[in-house]
């Protein structure tokens, strides 16, 4: 399926881009901004006007997508059993025109190009039980907080509907930013907190991994060349908020990782908020 991708297209093109996406959104967000469980749960098919419903229903899944999608499969004729009402159609040539592509002209980012499942720009455990695209993602979105940050003099992140955690584990332990994070979904909260935990072990070996690498620079360089300095380690041990090795090192801990006692909504998880980094 054709789509639409944004580059190449001038300044006023991308904003006619976003008025537009923003227009169909919001005329159809009734649909198109609801997760697929909320079709059953939402009672979802109530909510379609009454052509649309005699027109759709009783096609099997793969019928519906050859219909919608207009993407037949090999050997397979596109096939109305009905007339479609134009407020179907316009929605479906609508979608068509202003979906971005999946299949981009350009090489995939630099930081793939190595291994397509690990980003090179991402250490190792801010990589662990994330995909490629959430990796790329993290990152970028990070990078562009922290910049935002320094520019601005913001001193504390929130991170509304984190999910996880991979984003605010990123911007904490890695970027060095002080993250509060806050989820409404409980089994994402406690899964963040698994996850908070191995990355906080992880840096801990780590931590103590570079601390023998500066140590036995320290004594080689009694014989030879300083191999701390080469290494990249600061002498002694690194202290809080101090870079050694790809990491922040965190500072102590105030306290476990559990429920933001300070918000008054739904559960929600400090990821790294109170490691000073």
């Amino acid at each position: 399926m054709p789509g639409v991708s944004a580059r190449g297209l001038s300044y006023e093109e991308r904003r006619q881009l976003a008025v537009n996406l923003t227009r169909v959104l919001a005329l159809y967000r009734s649909i198109l901004d609801a997760y697929i469980i909320e079709f059953f749960t939402d009672n979802l098919w109530g909510t379609l006007p009454c052509s649309w419903q005699e027109a759709l229903d009783g096609l099997s899944p793969p019928q519906l997508a050859t219909l919608l999608l207009g993407m037949p499969r090999e050997g397979e004729v596109v096939r109305y059993r009905s007339v479609w009402p134009l407020t179907l159609l316009a929605l479906k040539s609508t979608a068509y025109a202003l979906a971005f592509t999946r299949t981009p002209g350009f090489q995939s980012p630099s930081e793939f190009l190595e291994n397509p499942s690990q980003s090179s720009r991402l250490t190792a455990p801010f990589r662990k039980h994330v995909r490629p695209k959430k990796q790329h993602e993290i990152r970028r979105l990070g990078e562009l907080v922290k910049k935002l940050s320094d520019l601005t003099g913001c001193t504390q992140v929130v991170d509304v509907g984190s999910g996880q955690g991979h984003l605010s584990r990123f911007m904490s332990l890695g970027l060095g930013l002080m993250v509060k994070s806050i989820e409404g979904d409980q089994r994402l909260v406690e899964r963040a907190q698994r996850l908070d935990q191995e990355l906080l072990q992880a840096l801990e070996k780590e931590e103590k991994r570079n601390a023998q690498v500066c140590a036995a620079g320290a004594t080689a360089g009694r014989v030879g060349p300083p191999a701390a300095a080469e290494s990249g380690c600061p002498s002694g041990p690194p202290g809080p908020g101090e870079p050694c090795g790809d990491f922040l090192q965190p500072g102590p801990a105030a306290g476990p990782t559990g429920g933001d006692t300070d918000s008054a909504g739904p559960a929600a998880l400090p990821s790294g908020a109170g490691l000073p980094c």
